[in-house]
């Protein structure tokens, strides 16, 4: 096979990781020199690490992030003629918190910050971390925009399956005194180089600083709300995947059984073939016995054709 003069893969990874550089900083600046909306949502420790290091984000994860941009193009079809301002930043008095809000539409009276939020699946409430994120932006908004009313709404969406849902968040004093507390405590914690503490997110799995992370170390106990409704998912799931298990198991016994019986070993059901299988008698090396039988032998053997595997993680539920 003739060799490619061009390496496409590598030349569009090299592309791909230029262009989202230069989009980031077109559009958000150096986000070392400022606190950001996205910064006080999720872990500080994370947010304080990135600012700190270079560290390169994956490829699979760029277009992961990627998928947030689709979105915001998918809610800006639906403006239509409404006026709206795109990326609009709102900054403190000496602009070391900022944030970028993805859309805002205002008129005389009010202003409505539109954020835009791709995921994977469906939620019934707006995750904690959203909240947060908007409250801040309201914070720093209304320090600009005195005499209007202010709202937030935060659009969801698939863009794998198609479902959306809108989200309306009003300004809460209380969670903005909590956004501004930790923005101010990421700046110091930037300031005085002091690692801030790690706080447990439904990303922590696909953290770039989860290896020495202390919440890793230390056995992270504590899950975000967003996390637990993820696992409480997958035990609903579990159980109902167990009963019907345990009653598949059953009718395919009993059914055998009547097969044998009626000396039928295939039928055809709705363009389905049910056959008969198994009943074969065969001898297999009893490892174990082995073992302990003659010891030497098997460590001889086991040195001399060994295979070393790893096994993929998995989840065990008890």
């Amino acid at each position: 096979m003739k060799k490619r003069a061009i390496n496409f893969k590598e030349l569009w990874t090299k592309n791909f990781k230029e262009i989202l550089e230069k989009e980031s900083f077109e559009n958000l600046g150096d986000r070392k020199l400022y606190v950001g909306s996205s910064d006080i949502a999720g872990c500080l420790r994370k947010a304080y690490l990135q600012k700190m290091n270079d560290k390169e984000i994956s490829i699979e994860q760029s277009i992961i992030f990627e998928r947030g941009h689709l979105a915001e193009d998918l809610v800006k079809k639906g403006f239509g003629n409404i006026p709206f301002k795109e990326q609009y930043e709102v900054k403190n008095d000496d602009g070391s918190f900022r944030s970028h809000i993805d859309f805002l539409i205002e008129n005389k009276y009010e202003a409505i910050i539109v954020e835009c939020k791709s995921l994977s699946s469906s939620v019934e409430s707006p995750y904690e971390s959203w909240v947060l994120q908007v409250q801040f932006q309201m914070a720093l908004l209304a320090q600009e925009k005195k005499n209007k009313k202010i709202s937030a709404c935060i659009v969801a969406l698939n863009v794998n399956n198609g479902w959306h849902e809108f989200f309306w968040i009003q300004p809460n004093t209380s969670l903005q005194k909590i956004a501004m507390k930790k923005a101010e405590e990421l700046r110091d914690a930037i300031e005085l180089q002091i690692e801030p503490k790690a706080e447990a997110q439904g990303y922590c799995g696909l953290c770039p600083f989860n290896s020495d992370c202390p919440l890793r170390l230390n056995g992270c106990t504590h899950i975000n709300e967003a996390l637990k409704g993820e696992a409480k998912e997958i035990l609903t799931l579990n159980e109902t995947t167990k009963v019907l298990n345990e009653r598949l198991d059953s009718l395919k016994k009993s059914f055998v059984d009547k097969l044998n019986n009626l000396e039928i070993k295939k039928l055809s059901v709705d363009n389905k073939v049910l056959s008969l299988a198994g009943g074969i008698t065969s001898t297999s090396l009893d490892i174990n016995a082995w073992k302990q039988g003659n010891p030497q032998s098997y460590e001889n053997v086991l040195k001399d054709f060994s295979k070393t595997t790893t096994r993929a993680k998995y989840l065990l539920i008890r």
